[in-house]
């Protein structure tokens, strides 16, 4: 029996409730002049989980970061590096501050302030990487600094490496919150850790071209595609929905392949399959013939539009051709 459309919106609704809360960071994109003391990036709301996804250009090569801390507030950060950079690429890191006790020796290569404390947290490189099912991505995460502070103050921390250049990741702060500008645009920063990754962009699209390529082929050879400009637009927004989900399955395919099974995989694919499950359904309501179009019909395609944007369906171009597609005048 086929499933009716609001059993499937029942069914979204279901997994809502049941989905965890993500862990995830919001990134940053700093300028490239960050290796003094005096360029270093300013990290604003240092509670706030941030991510930075950077590169050494060359060896004994440092970048600097620093925030303002109150007394009793935490110092996070953990840096990390993709699969693809060589196993002998190990960058470390260093925080300065006040109230820090140690005074552990740093090479020339990093900067320090006068008269405050420094940690140097060296390099560890695991057997194998962690799963990261936000993304998703796997990634060796090499060292790790948690701290309350005792004195309020600037304090900085600084990523190098002697002896070679390559891609690392730093996540700062611990607090998960984003805006609604920086929820609805992960699927494009998504995008951008990827190609950081160093995959090819026609690789990480591939399957979005091949979705729109063979969908079309297939529903015009059943003489299925939509003939007015409601239904098509429409039936686009449905295509974009299965190919941005199944973006998504490939990556953690990928990942899943460097790190293995994880449980946490259980979460990339409620999350693969909820624009796939959408984007059915935005198809089984365009691809039925020219018709008449009731409110009923565009409030479904509406709300459909809505939760793309929500569950980052589509690259964005899906949810914004779902909404507009709610809205047209019907032209056979």
């Amino acid at each position: 029996m086929k499933l009716k459309v609001s059993k499937c919106f029942l069914l979204v609704s279901l997994i809502l409730i049941v989905v965890p809360t993500v862990s995830a960071h919001t990134p940053l994109k700093p300028d490239e002049d960050i290796h003094s003391l005096e360029t270093a990036f300013e990290i604003e709301n240092p509670a706030k989980s941030w991510t930075l996804y950077r590169e050494l250009h060359e060896a004994a090569e440092a970048e600097y970061y620093k925030l303002q801390l109150k007394p009793g507030e935490r110092l996070r950060n953990c840096i990390y590096v993709p699969t693809t950079e060589e196993p002998s690429f190990a960058p470390n890191l260093a925080v300065m501050g006040p109230g820090i006790e140690s005074m552990d020796a740093l090479p020339e290569c990093v900067e320090t302030p006068d008269e405050v404390g420094r940690a140097l947290i060296e390099a560890s490189r695991p057997s194998k990487p962690e799963f990261e099912p936000f993304t998703p991505s796997s990634y060796y995460y090499l060292a790790d600094f948690d701290l309350e502070v005792s004195t309020g103050g600037i304090y900085y921390f600084a990523v190098y490496e002697q002896f070679r250049g390559g891609r690392y990741g730093i996540a700062v702060g611990y607090k998960e919150e984003f805006t609604i500008y920086e929820w609805l645009k992960i699927p494009l920063d998504v995008i951008g850790i990827h190609l950081w990754e160093g995959q090819p962009l026609i690789i990480i699209l591939a399957p979005m071209l091949g979705c729109l390529i063979l969908g079309f082929g297939l529903l015009v050879w059943k003489s299925r595609l939509g003939r007015d400009t409601l239904g098509l637009v429409a039936t686009i927004a449905g295509l974009l929905y299965l190919g941005g989900g199944f973006m998504s399955f490939m990556q953690m395919i990928i990942a899943l392949n460097k790190s293995g099974y994880t449980p946490w995989a259980l979460l990339t694919i409620i999350f693969v399959s909820l624009p796939i499950l959408l984007g059915f359904i935005m198809l089984r309501k365009t691809t039925r013939g020219p018709g008449v179009w009731y409110l009923k019909d565009r409030a479904i395609i509406a709300a459909l539009g809505l939760l793309g944007l929500f569950f980052w369906a589509g690259l964005l171009l899906g949810p914004a051709l779902a909404l507009l597609a709610s809205i047209l005048p019907v032209k056979k």
